[in-house]
């Protein structure tokens, strides 16, 4: 079944849309649009405080907890997750899952810990990619800091901790709205068996509709194109289901 999710990232408690990480305009407030897309019938809703690596500031808690109340569309919250008290806070606010990324470099062993406390289910593994010389590199703290660890080698060591789902988001593609890096989807479908989010660089439809018949994607993450209305998200579902 196809899912579509909208993506929220946040800066100082306000969405923001760059391109390739970069150059952030402020788009709406968090409120307004987590209620835009359930109305829009949104299958899910990802919020991603992008500059609590790296500041003080991060995301009102009390702001969302009384924005979930409100509403039904599953949330997955991430960014600046590198404890278990902002996990459980994380969920006591309403988040149903939890999504995770600079952390898991610093200590593999926190996957493992929290499927063991929560289940494979409540989170989620972002890794945002670059290609460098040939290669795909995995990239930290917004996109800021190579790793170090070639794409295949580091979710075949998450994996092996307990790593249910996978964000997966091209840099260079992000915001770009030239389509997605197919050639590392296809990359990562054809060497392991894992459940993936595609996100970064959605153009068209076609783009949705290739990697969903082709590469079995069935999950993609949305921005751009959602927050300036080019496309609603029933729109995805009902040309899928006429092809």
């Amino acid at each position: 079944m196809l899912r579509i999710i909208s993506c929220l990232d946040v800066k100082n408690n306000f969405v923001v849309k760059g391109v390739n990480f970069k150059n952030l305009k402020n788009i709406d407030s968090v409120s307004n649009l987590i209620i835009k897309y359930e109305k829009q019938n949104i299958d899910e809703i990802v919020i991603l405080d992008i500059t609590s690596n790296y500041t003080k500031k991060s995301i009102s808690y009390i702001n969302l907890k009384n924005i979930l109340k409100k509403i039904n569309t599953p949330i997955s919250i991430g960014g600046g997750v590198n404890n278990f008290k902002k996990i459980s806070k994380l969920f006591k606010i309403g988040s149903d899952k939890i999504i995770l990324n600079s952390i898991c470099y610093n200590d593999i062993c926190f996957i493992k810990n929290i499927n063991l406390l929560y289940g494979s289910q409540s989170s989620i593994i972002a890794i945002d990619i670059k290609k460098k010389n040939n290669y795909y590199f995995v990239f930290k703290n917004s996109g800021y800091l190579n790793t170090k660890f070639k794409l295949l080698d580091w979710i075949i060591i998450i994996k092996k901790f307990g790593c249910g789902e996978i964000l997966i988001t091209s840099i260079e593609k992000d915001g770009c709205r030239t389509g997605f890096d197919i050639y590392s989807i296809y990359y990562i479908k054809k060497n392991i068996d894992v459940s993936l989010i595609v996100s970064g660089g959605l153009g068209s439809i076609n783009d949705v509709f290739y990697l969903y018949k082709y590469c079995s994607i069935n999950s993609f993450l949305i921005a751009s194109l959602f927050h300036y209305n080019l496309f609603k998200p029933n729109y995805f579902k009902k040309y899928i289901k006429l092809i």
